[in-house]
């Protein structure tokens, strides 16, 4: 029986960044402009800063080591996530709570160790801005940002103790770890030991795969086209002029493009889904007017005929409870007007009972299970088990600020899963990326193959 005999740690260095999108999208920014930009959202500092991770290694009485890599998302501190993943931070809360009860234990099963790290809490001093309101009285978004940015400007602040669950990020990356030490123990694949104790069958074939391209919206595109992904491109909105324009005209104009990037290759076996996340920025230019949003989906998917759409977070609202309910609307909107339009969810769905309320209320056509934000694995193939009984789309996604070992890790989830699609990280360079997460996947499923 193999058993943890030491935890050790390493800061490292995630695939991306970290940014402030709040601050962008009020006032867009340069690349070379961000590094140094003062941000407005608290946990920041500044509005583009190199994402940090942490790798954990399970030492097992084999000799053997296993690995995972805490890591959070871009856009952390924003719609209910927790703050920004600071390496200094997670190393010592894995040394001072994390490690003490995992030396000694046996890695036999991965399942009910996973969830107790993810049951772990700590006390922790959070800062907040006094609002210049009377109390009591709601605040409009504006104010909100008005108040976050008073916070780097010497305004009032006050602070407040809570206990709260340890970072996702540490819940993640050591559940990455203790999957591969029961993997390292049975001798099989991760995916192996999850279809084990969750009891599924073993992969068969590939899951589809989703691109995201950054900033980069034509060349990135051209190359998901070229390599014939099922769905893309996702796409940065940090500047709501040039990338969605005046009634959304510049994004319907790219809808256009891409479409005709796919038809020009002149193959009709290929029709792949375009998946865009707005990041919010519809709720923006239409000021949360649903039925003006319901005009843009209009144009989106006419601009797409014959190829599917999907649009991500096409609004971002203050609170879960508002998420949930203008998220609702919209669906029943579209599904009114009959569109083959599809709604994704995202911002505000950080916990699997978060994803649940989500589920309940119908608030989406698809999900996406953005796995450093649900803490420990075991909460991602859950997430993904009840979309798949709910029969709403299972999208398991992550962060380009991820690493490659989370990855793919993220891919034996994935094909134990089965979710309907499968996230491309770390990075946005895309080829990269891509050949990571494929390769992985054929590997994998050549190897059970072989098995048989």
């Amino acid at each position: 029986m193999s058993t943890i005999t030491e935890v050790i740690t390493v800061p490292g260095a995630g695939g991306y960044y970290v940014e402030d999108l709040d601050a962008l999208q009020q006032n867009p920014l340069p690349p070379e402009a961000r590094y140094t930009a003062r941000p407005i959202s608290p946990g920041f500092r500044a509005v583009r800063e190199p994402a940090q991770i942490v790798s954990v290694g399970l030492v097992l009485d084999s000799g053997q080591t296993a690995w995972g890599d805490c890591a959070g998302v871009a856009y952390s501190g924003k719609s209910g996530r927790f703050p920004v993943f600071r390496a200094d931070q997670g190393l010592e809360t894995i040394q001072r709570l994390v490690a003490p009860i995992l030396r000694g234990k046996s890695v036999e099963q991965f399942r009910p160790l996973a969830a107790e790290v993810d049951q772990l809490t700590e006390t922790v001093t959070l800062e907040r801005t006094l609002p210049e309101r009377g109390q009591g009285e709601d605040l409009t978004r504006r104010e909100l940002f008005q108040s976050a940015a008073r916070m780097f400007q010497g305004q009032p602040q006050v602070q407040e103790t809570v206990r709260q669950p340890i970072h996702p990020a540490v819940r993640y990356g050591v559940s990455q770890a203790l999957l591969q030490a029961a993997a390292l123990h049975h001798q099989i694949t991760p995916a192996e030991v999850i279809c084990r104790e969750w009891e599924l069958p073993l992969p068969e074939r590939r899951v589809p795969l989703h691109g995201q391209c950054g900033s980069s919206r034509f060349r990135g595109a051209l190359k998901m086209i070229h390599r014939r992904l099922d769905s893309l491109p996702h796409a940065l909105v940090d500047d709501i002029p040039n990338q969605l324009g005046q009634e959304a005209v510049q994004l319907v104009r790219y809808v256009r493009w891409l479409k005709k990037q796919i038809q020009d290759l002149n193959d009709p076996a290929y029709t792949p889904t375009l998946h865009l996340d707005v990041h919010g920025g519809l709720g923006r230019i239409f000021d949360d007017d649903l039925g003006r949003i319901l005009g843009a989906l209009y144009s989106l998917e006419k601009a797409a005929d014959p190829l599917p759409v999907r649009i991500e977070s096409p609004l971002i609202m203050d609170s879960l409870e508002e998420q949930l309910e203008t998220m609702k609307t919209l669906r029943e909107y579209v599904d009114f007007r009959d569109l083959n339009l599809q709604l994704v969810a995202d911002e505000w769905a950080n916990t699997l009972p978060d994803i649940a309320a989500f589920l309940e209320a119908r608030a989406a056509h698809m999900i996406q299970i953005k796995m450093p934000d649900l803490g420990g694995i075991p909460n991602s193939v859950d997430a993904v088990l009840r979309c798949r009984e709910e029969h709403l789309g299972a999208f398991l996604g992550g962060s380009c600020a991820e690493t490659d070992l989370s990855a793919r890790l993220s891919v034996h989830v994935a094909l134990a899963a089965r979710p309907d699609l499968l996230l491309i990280k770390p990075g946005m360079g895309l080829d990269e990326g891509y050949a990571l997460i494929r390769n992985e996947m054929d590997r994998t499923l050549a190897g059970l193959r072989n098995q048989n």
